[in-house]
């Protein structure tokens, strides 16, 4: 009788072992595997984004002065003031000079071609800007400078003027003041009235537009860079708070991410598509790449 209950009690111990180790097993198996992670992509951005050309004007005549991408200028000394004060700048002085014509250069700047939440065709954006030593200097009231050529491949009618306004290290685009490019069949050109961020630019919305949700079940997304290229009207797209800007409905688009972890590899996403006409929700998985085929990525948008 006794050795029943021992053998009873030996059975029951082991149902409940394997009971536990079953359990444990399935537990080990539905625990979510921990996201990948990334630093942020502000210290390799920021060594990859066009260098700010500078060209130092110390005598009349200077006309036009042409950036190492083909922009060309024409400053003029009499239309340009310190910020404080109307005293006429005498020579020499200073103008500096970024353009950014690639999607690359844009990325890499991190300044897509949206304004206000309205996405751009996009020619290009220049920043320009005067020196006195080291005092930053402003247009006179109305007073113009030309922007000569910035040079484009089948140049579109109706461009505008779009000014750039940057509050916490995120710039903006609006049409204020009102202004135009004319275009040639390989330039466009005209009279800006600011000096800072200008970009040649017209609305590119539509009516019938949706959005792009994007997550992850394998990365952390938050230093992850996600962007948005529209060929057909040159438009780059930077995603923040993980959504979209509206895109018009049944655009083709490439969608481009990319990060780098602590041990500076780097990972990406790629991914062609049509959008339809209702919103999308974008599982994304970023796989370990090299930096030179991420940036033939980028070469190829």
């Amino acid at each position: 009788m006794i050795t029943r209950k021992l053998n009873f009690t030996k059975l029951l111990l082991s149902i409940s072992l394997a009971v536990f180790v079953f359990v444990t097993c399935k537990k080990d198996r539905i625990v979510d595997k921990p996201l990948k992670e990334y630093k942020s992509l502000t210290e390799y951005l920021d060594s990859k984004k066009q260098k700010e050309q500078e060209f130092i004007i110390d005598t009349p005549g200077k006309c036009p002065i042409i950036g190492l991408q083909g922009t060309q200028i024409c400053p003029s000394k009499s239309t340009i003031m310190f910020t404080d004060k109307a005293d006429s700048i005498t020579y020499p002085y200073k103008i500096k000079l970024v353009e950014l014509y690639t999607p690359k250069d844009m990325i890499y700047y991190q300044l897509p071609s949206v304004g206000s939440g309205t996405i751009l065709t996009t020619a290009g954006e220049l920043r320009i800007r005067a020196y006195k030593d080291s005092s930053e200097l402003i247009l006179r009231p109305s007073k113009l400078w030309s922007i000569v050529s910035m040079p484009g491949k089948s140049t579109v009618d109706g461009m505008k003027q779009y000014y750039g306004t940057t509050t916490n290290n995120l710039t903006d685009w609006t049409t204020n003041p009102v202004g135009d490019f004319g275009k040639t069949d390989t330039s466009y050109f005209g009279l800006i009235q600011k000096l800072g961020w200008i970009a040649c630019d017209k609305d590119a919305s539509s009516a019938n537009s949706v959005t792009i949700t994007f997550a992850s079940t394998s990365d952390n997304l938050a230093n992850v860079g996600i962007f948005i290229y529209i060929p057909s009207t040159k438009t780059i797209m930077q995603i923040k708070n993980f959504v979209s800007d509206k895109i018009p409905s049944g655009d083709d688009i490439k969608i481009l991410a990319f990060g780098q972890d602590a041990s500076n590899d780097f990972y990406f996403y790629y991914k062609k598509m049509t959008l339809g006409q209702n919103n999308e929700i974008l599982d994304i998985s970023l796989t370990k790449t090299k930096e030179s085929d991420l940036t033939a990525k980028l070469d190829a948008l």
